[in-house]
Formats: structure tokens, sequence, C-alpha cells
């Protein structure tokens, strides 16, 4: 594992809430109701002290080191592990102060503490999402985290990502000049390299779809935007059409990863199941073979 450049960061977001410092104190202390991570712990009093848990990738241990209500609340991270790159954030303060501002109260949340030196943008990121998304969407809307997952759930795209040591030039051609040899074979026609290009998957009886490039960045970024569809099995046999499927490359420390989307394929339609499972095979064994070892499907 490289070695982790830290540095010392304090960011501060400020919102507005109308509601009473007491009222905002007693959301703010339901942390399973809006905080992003998930909470163990007993109700936070003086001295609390509580996890937050991602997974298996991502804890924290935590004590409550200073509580007025009303006015403000603070942990410390006594404890952390981000199992992804071993960032360490121990000793970093969560600081909640609360002014009354008429009938309305004036929330200040700082983060104060280290962060690794090239990712201090996505700290700022989180603060705002935990602070103006997160938590005013649930004290001021009444929307929990459960229910906002679960909206989410129900519509986000399906997406999958696979992880190989192949350069991402190589992973950029894997996509574009050689997709008869993962999706399609013999069943694909036309072309699939330059922005613009066209190209058709026919399986004769099961499914048609026309692909189009509108996004082409090499060694980055690819997307297909259906331009039309029949997939005989369902019943609104053009379901895909208007759908995009979207190949983004990122890279790691010692590896890169591709993000597959298939934007616009949501649980609500009746070829979410089928397809979702469909493209786990395509892009999680089919390309990712053909671009690890070099051996086509077709």
């Amino acid at each position: 594992m490289k070695t982790l450049t830290y540095a010392n960061a304090t960011h501060a977001v400020t919102i507005d809430l109308p509601k009473t410092p007491d009222q905002v104190f007693n959301d703010l202390v339901d942390l399973t109701q809006w905080w992003p991570e998930d909470f163990i712990g007993d109700e936070i009093q003086l001295d609390t002290e509580f996890v937050f848990k991602t997974g298996d990738g991502h804890i924290s241990k935590n004590k409550v080191v200073e509580l007025v209500p009303g006015k403000r609340l603070v942990w410390l991270t006594t404890s952390s592990r981000r199992k992804s790159d071993g960032f360490d954030w121990s000793g970093t303060k969560f600081i909640f102060d609360l002014a009354a501002r008429g009938d309305h109260t004036e929330l200040t949340f700082t983060y104060d503490g280290v962060v690794l030196e090239d990712q201090v943008e996505i700290l700022v990121q989180v603060c705002e999402m935990c602070i103006k998304e997160k938590f005013y969407g649930f004290s001021v809307n009444g929307t929990s985290k459960q229910a906002i997952s679960d909206r989410e759930a129900a519509n986000k795209s399906f997406t999958t990502t696979i992880e190989v040591i192949n350069s991402p030039r190589e992973i950029f051609h894997r996509i574009t000049a050689d997709v008869a040899r993962w999706w399609g074979g013999k069943d694909l026609s036309g072309q699939s390299i330059n922005i613009g290009d066209e190209f058709v998957v026919n399986h004769p009886g099961a499914h048609y779809s026309k692909q189009r490039l509108v996004e082409v960045i090499p060694d980055r970024r690819v997307v297909w935007l259906v331009t039309g569809s029949k997939l005989t099995w369902l019943h609104n046999q053009e379901e895909w059409t208007g759908t995009k499927m979207i190949f983004d490359i990122t890279s790691r420390s010692h590896s890169h990863l591709l993000h597959f989307t298939h934007e616009g394929l949501v649980p609500a339609l009746e070829s979410y199941a089928r397809c979702s499972e469909g493209w786990n095979m395509v892009i999680g064994d089919w390309l990712y073979t053909l671009i690890t070892y070099g051996i086509p499907h077709f």
C-alpha cells in the first residue's frame, strides 16, 4: 500500500432551519435517521461511545466530548480505518453549533481534523452532502435515511464495476474496438469506435437494439445511446429505447476500475431483473475475461 500524505483540514457548513434550536438538536442526535453511515450505539449523551460503519471497509469509533442541548454537540473519532487505502482520521472532531435566529436556527457543522492531501475536495463534497442534503432533508422534510435509500434504490439505474490491472488504453480498446468479442458476437453489425458510430445487436426472436456512440473520451469514458430496441419477451418491447450504456474508467494505485451503468434500466422496469443478471455476466465475466486474459467470449 502506498504511503499516505495527510493534511490538516477544517471545513464548515452552515444552514438555516425553520425550527427552534431544541427541535434541531433533537433531530441532530437521532443519528440513525440521517447520518449516511450505519450507527451502532446507544442514545447520544455526554461520554457516549458509538460506531459508524459502512460494510467492512469503513469503520470508526467515536465519543461524545461536548453536549449542550439546543446549543452544541461535539464527537471525537478515537479510532478509525478505511480498508481501501488505510486512511485513519482518528483525532478528528465533528462539531455542531446551533444559534437562534428569530424563529429559525442557524446550524454550523465543522469538520476539524485530517484528510488525505489529494482528497480535500472530496471532503468538502461529503460535508456539504451530509448537512445540506441528509440532515436538512430529515430535519425539515422528515425524510429519513431509510426513506431516501428506498427512493434512490427504486430510481437507481443498474451498475456494476470490475477491477483490472490492464492500462486504460487496453480497457478502452476492448470496450470499443472489440465489442463483438464480448457482446453480440456474429449478431453484431456496424461500428463502435468513434462518436456518431452506430451498431446493432440482433439475436433473432429475442433481442434487437441499436446503439449510437454519443460520448467518447479516449481511455476514460464511452457512452452508447439506445436509439431503437425490441426485446420480444417484454410487454413493452421497446423498453430499452432512450436508455444509455455508460463506461467509465478510473485509476487506482495499482489497478483500474471499469464502472458500467445502464442508465434508465431501473427496478421499476419489467426487464430489470433479467437484464441485471445478463449485464453481470456480460461485464463481470465476458468483458473481464477479454480485458484480463485476452480470451474472447465469441
